[in-house]
């Protein structure tokens, strides 16, 4: 389609320009860029408008290939040529526009817009990031320490301490295949501060000493998974054997200064995948302290929940996947009065303990999102 700005149509070519603008259908150059025929305000503003779109367009583009770790260096500065030669181009529309060359300006628009198109293609295949909050609940309201909870059993409790390993995600694709996202232990806690000694000196009051703040942590932002469509979400409680029986191996977030790893789990040393300590008050109004901890390769758990609809990740198509975690499944079958102790010398309850934890987990939704 072609817009002529002689004098006799110009009523028509300006309407057929205004349509171009409002439904973004940019068309191509017209026959006459020498006709001195000026736009009204409004019609200029739109112009204006139409550029100010792409702009934010190339920005937004350029904001995700520097947050992209999937691509090659070679891509990024491919990708950042042809993003370079776009802002030209609509800086050189803007020039356009002061000079009334309406003509010129479509030109620009509509090769700007095609490029635009064509790298958001091309991003599309660049990995995404996903955000994943497990929120802490206790009987479906929110989870705090130093309140008081009233189980089946008429028992109250308190709790001081809470913290887990959640570990080994995945997502699962359509046809059942899972992307394992590397290094991905993340310490989930809600704890009071702890003054701590090196896990492999425990004992020793001249062992090399931390303090660990307060802290309330449910959710990981900016995990990087790779662009497609994905079905549902796995991950696990606890670290697998390979880095839980050698704790000189390391990965994500496993750290010996965190006080989540015991040289006294079964004559091995041993991540601790949970820790639950707190209060009770028993039925007959005797009280006392738990500490509820699991650690041995059995007591390794992975959960799947599916997606209610197949969800999209890739550099234009972040996610949000939102989890409860509902701490009183942990009580349904355990007693903290008649068993205040759980560790390395508890195989039974440690299973039990270890399910409650898988068990825990519910989706609540998986939306996409362009940030967070």
């Amino acid at each position: 389609m072609t817009i002529s700005f002689m004098a006799s149509p110009f009523r028509s070519g300006r309407a057929l320009l205004l349509a171009a603008l409002t439904f973004a259908a940019l068309p191509g150059c017209g026959d006459d860029a020498s006709d001195p025929t000026t736009l009204s305000a409004e019609e200029r503003q739109q112009f204006e408008q139409r550029i100010s779109e792409l702009e934010a367009s190339v920005a937004a583009l350029e904001a995700q290939l520097a947050k992209d770790a999937a691509a090659s260096e070679r891509e990024k500065q491919a990708l950042t040529t042809q993003i370079g030669t776009l802002q030209e181009e609509l800086a050189e529309a803007r020039a356009l526009l002061d000079t009334q060359d309406w003509d010129g300006v479509l030109v620009k628009l509509d090769a700007a817009k095609a490029e635009i198109a064509s790298l958001q293609a091309r991003m599309a295949n660049f990995a995404g990031q996903v955000q994943l909050t497990a929120a802490l609940r206790f009987g479906g309201q929110p989870f705090a320490l130093d309140q008081s909870y009233t189980l089946a059993s008429g028992e109250k409790i308190t709790f001081t301490e809470l913290r887990y390993w959640l570990s080994n995600v995945k997502f699962v694709r359509e046809d059942g295949t899972g992307v394992a996202i590397p290094a991905s232990y993340y310490l989930m806690e809600h704890i009071k501060e702890q003054d701590v000694a090196e896990a492999s000196q425990p004992n020793d009051p001249t062992a090399p000493r931390v303090t660990l703040p307060a802290n309330r942590r449910e959710q990981v932002s900016a995990i990087p998974v790779p662009a497609g469509t994905y079905t549902s979400i796995e991950f696990s409680v606890g670290v697998d054997p390979y880095y839980n029986d050698n704790l000189s191996r390391q990965a994500g977030e496993l750290h010996l200064f965190k006080n989540m790893a015991s040289v006294t789990w079964m004559w091995f040393t041993s991540y601790i995948f949970t820790k639950t300590k707190g209060t009770f008050t028993a039925p007959d109004g005797s009280t006392g302290t738990f500490a509820w901890d699991t650690g041995t390769n059995s007591n390794f758990r992975t959960t799947r929940l599916a997606f209610p609809s197949p969800v999209t990740v890739n550099a234009q198509k972040h996610l949000k996947v939102a989890l409860n975690a509902e701490v009183s499944k942990l009580f349904e079958t355990l007693s903290p009065s008649a068993m205040p102790t759980i560790g390395a010398a508890h195989a039974a309850p440690r299973e039990t303990l270890s399910d409650g934890f898988k068990g825990m987990f519910s989706l609540v939704s998986a939306e996409n999102a362009l940030q967070w």
